[in-house]
């Protein structure tokens, strides 16, 4: 029999955890990514985020298949909105958690500007958070930083009431940034958990999941030189020093492509898995 050190929940959480350490040691305040980490980043998430088309996204044309205008779904990790406040246009209700208030004021302010009456916010960790239930709950590219992997899911399967989503990055960015991170800090980085990390503890939790993989096309860009520097730098953990900068700057010039005004990375899409499964106590199917 198997013992707990090779339990998929627990490798979850050591990969999870030793990365987050390794965040903290590189970036000192940063390892814990609380809400206070994604306040400060909220506008610059939300920007980002606008920029590309989601309504074009692959997982949010998955939500719209099982929802209709009396449904109502729970957004666990919400962030800025991306899914709640389109798919708010089409279902009855929809509860975004998420535990940055910064994330949600932006929330907030669209729904605003949008007209979008039907969403309300939780400030709260998902694993705190008290929503009740609802037809459909997803949570979008949010599981890699939950070291408790297994008591999120169960939860999230037992808000469900007939269709439960995870929605997963299929490729990660550090084999992109690789020779980056190499270059800077001397060694590769933690590895973090993938999305077939999350299948093995959702089996684990025994739920046995269908898996689609799609495509996700980079429409990230920017607009200066100065944006990529800033927006590189965090992704790689480095100091915010002037010669760091400029080396940066340097080694960007030679790899982004684009014309200022549009740079991109070289990657042309990504793979993205979309995680879906029947919640385990849905009326009239027998409990795994």
């Amino acid at each position: 029999m198997a013992g707990d050190e090779d339990l998929a929940s627990v490798r979850w959480h050591r990969l999870v955890t030793c990365r987050l350490e390794e965040t903290e040691r590189l970036s000192p305040g940063l390892g814990t990514l609380n809400g206070a980490f994604w306040d400060r980043r909220a506008e610059r998430y939300a920007a980002s985020t606008n920029a590309t088309d989601t309504a074009d996204d692959p997982f949010l044309r998955r939500l719209r298949r099982v929802t209709h205008p009396s449904s109502t779904a729970i957004d666990i990790g919400a962030g800025t909105g991306r899914f709640a406040l389109p798919l708010a246009a089409e279902v009855k209700e929809v509860t975004a958690v998420d535990p940055s208030a910064g994330m949600l004021d932006v929330l907030r302010r669209d729904a605003r500007r949008l007209e979008v009456r039907n969403v309300t916010t939780v400030q709260e960790r998902w694993e705190e958070a008290s929503t009740g239930v609802a037809d459909v709950v997803f949570s979008a590219f949010v599981l890699t930083l939950v070291p408790e992997a297994r008591r999120f899911l169960a939860k999230l399967d037992a808000a469900a009431r007939q269709h439960a989503f995870l929605y997963l990055g299929g490729y990660s960015a550090d084999a992109v940034l690789d020779p980056l991170w190499r270059h800077f800090h001397g060694a590769p980085r933690a590895p973090g958990p993938s999305y077939l990390d999350a299948l093995a503890v959702l089996r684990e939790l025994g739920i046995e999941p269908e898996v689609k993989v799609v495509e996700l096309i980079n429409r990230r860009r920017f607009a200066t030189l100065h944006e990529a520097v800033e927006h590189y730098r965090e992704a790689l953990l480095l100091a915010d020093l002037p010669d760091v900068r400029r080396e940066l700057e340097g080694l960007l010039a030679i790899w982004l492509l684009g014309r200022r005004g549009a740079l991109r990375s070289p990657l042309r899409a990504t793979p993205a898995a979309i995680i879906h499964w029947r919640p385990r106590q849905t009326p009239g199917r027998s409990p795994r």
